[in-house]
């Protein structure tokens, strides 16, 4: 039963886990440029809803998964590119 038991454990961690992994390798979208950032973040929540309806699309009953993995990246990714968008409409103004 401890091996069973370990195994589980190890299931449930890298299940909790994906989305995190998710969420950090968004934070890797980045440029100097602002006006670039906002197109590289713009691109990466396309991809991420793109990616959501397209598990919407493919299995109906279950996509609520995907949803789980996903969300929390779109989430970060949209709050980044409102900063984002903020920080280059400011850079225009001076």
């Amino acid at each position: 039963m401890r091996a069973e038991e370990a195994s589980v454990l190890l299931a449930m961690i890298l299940w909790y886990a994906i989305p995190v992994v998710i969420v950090v390798a968004s934070l890797f979208v980045w440029s100097r440029s602002p006006r670039r950032k906002v197109r590289y973040l713009s691109v990466t929540l396309a991809i991420l809803i793109t990616a959501l309806v397209f598990a919407w699309m493919v299995d109906r009953e279950e996509w609520g998964v995907w949803l789980f993995f996903v969300l929390p990246a779109a989430l970060v990714t949209g709050v980044r590119l409102i900063v984002a968008s903020v920080v280059a409409s400011e850079g225009v103004r001076r």
